[in-house]
């Protein structure tokens, strides 16, 4: 392949083209620079399934947690085309203002040639060989054929230290070799021609790690193997996992904000083991954080939110979410296998908060706090809003008669 016709140059702030030659253009079905420098943002060039990646790593690179480094992506050219890139990554400066320059090149018709080439097993090998990326052949989970890199991928001296394993399953941690083998036996029946995924794996260390697989069935002397590359994603799942984090908590108590709620209450419904009727919303508020922050300050008042925050978890499931949904109110949507279950929760909940006391540190005075609380049980036709929407208006109820109460709606 002649690198220099297959590989382009690109240079962005936020994802604005400032610089692109013509040969990263055409890579992704473009005449000419120009027609990338009049996109709003270059993430159009990148795959909608990489593109929450492709910022959480700019923002990585720009902020000085990762340092730049070659990488591999699966993108889309103009037509809709797969297309297998390598990334070659650069701080540079731009008028003053940090940038990054990325250098790409493209694969596909390495990639494609390596296929073709299968038949000849010789001319295979030293492909595979030569890769900077682990590439595996197996068959029945039984070693055929690896590089060099794959070894080093898992911590192994060699390729005979992996040749001589009885199953390729020994390096992926135990909880996900089921989903490999169903992953393995859908591109076994030609449901599929080829598939990525994720799957955590094991170090000859022991460490955990994460590597991307992208397989396909091969022909391997004469009968049909899988061939799988491996790409070690680790720290760009650590990255995404981290920046999630910082997404979706709050900063103050470390439960979950509004955005993470919705978000992982979206997931749950997408659950198919879910159980609608035993999902409930408890909506709680602190009664008395606005006469704290008065008499004691606002930090006192963040430590009574960190201590409510804390003592709502202590009585939820671990399946269960919290948030802090605004002000003095935390939203938790538990399952309860019986609207007597969800009240004992919810119960537990607003009566002992009258046991957990702070201490004023200037006087060494207790500050005890209560709590109002709304709850509401899923219903036909609900949806998370509406089921939060009846809980505040049971709340809104509860605190309207006194406080410290608890309305079921």
């Amino acid at each position: 392949m002649d690198f220099d016709a297959h590989s382009g140059v690109v240079i962005h702030q936020d994802f604005i083209p400032l610089y692109a030659d013509d040969n990263y253009a055409k890579i992704f079905g473009y005449n000419t620079a120009q027609d990338i420098l009049a996109l709003k943002s270059i993430l159009e060039l990148i795959d909608p399934e990489m593109q929450d990646v492709a910022a959480h790593t700019y923002y990585a690179l720009m902020s000085g947690i990762e340092k730049p480094q070659v990488r591999n992506y699966i993108n889309r050219n103009r037509l809709g085309m797969l297309i297998n890139v390598l990334t070659i990554e650069h701080i540079v400066e731009w008028q003053g203002r940090p940038a990054l320059q990325v250098t790409i090149v493209d694969l596909t018709e390495s990639t494609t040639l390596k296929h073709a080439l299968v038949q000849s097993e010789h001319r295979y090998q030293q492909l595979v060989n030569g890769s900077i990326q682990g590439v595996l052949v197996h068959r029945n989970f039984s070693p055929l054929h690896c590089n060099q890199t794959l070894a080093q991928l898992f911590g192994y001296p060699n390729t005979q230290t992996i040749m001589s394993l009885p199953s390729i399953l020994d390096v992926i941690e135990p909880a996900y070799q089921e989903q490999w083998v169903d992953a393995n036996a859908v591109l076994l029946a030609s449901k599929i021609k080829s598939h990525s995924f994720e799957i955590k794996c094991l170090h000859l260390s022991g460490r955990l790690m994460w590597v991307k697989l992208l397989e396909s069935v091969i022909s391997w002397q004469g009968q049909s193997a899988i061939q799988v590359t491996m790409i070690d994603v680790t720290e760009s799942y650590l990255l995404t996992e981290k920046l999630d984090k910082q997404t979706y908590t709050d900063y103050l108590t470390n439960t979950l904000n509004r955005r993470g709620l919705i978000h992982f209450s979206q997931q749950l419904m997408t659950d198919s083991t879910l159980v609608h009727e035993h999902l409930y919303c408890v909506l709680m508020g602190l009664d008395d954080l606005k006469q704290i922050n008065h008499l004691f300050g606002h930090d006192i008042g963040d430590k009574a939110l960190i201590h409510f925050a804390q003592h709502c978890q202590s009585k939820l499931a671990d399946t269960d979410l919290l948030a802090h949904w605004c002000g003095d109110e935390f939203l938790a949507i538990i399952q309860a296998d019986s609207k007597k279950m969800a009240l004992k929760i919810a119960e537990s909940i607003r009566h002992s908060i009258n046991n957990a006391a702070l201490i004023e540190p200037a006087t060494d005075k207790h500050i005890r706090f209560s709590a109002s609380v709304g709850l509401s049980n899923w219903q036909a036709n609900d949806t998370i809003d509406t089921l939060i929407f009846r809980a505040d208006t049971a709340l809104e109820q509860a605190r309207s008669q006194i406080t410290h109460q608890l309305v079921f709606a």
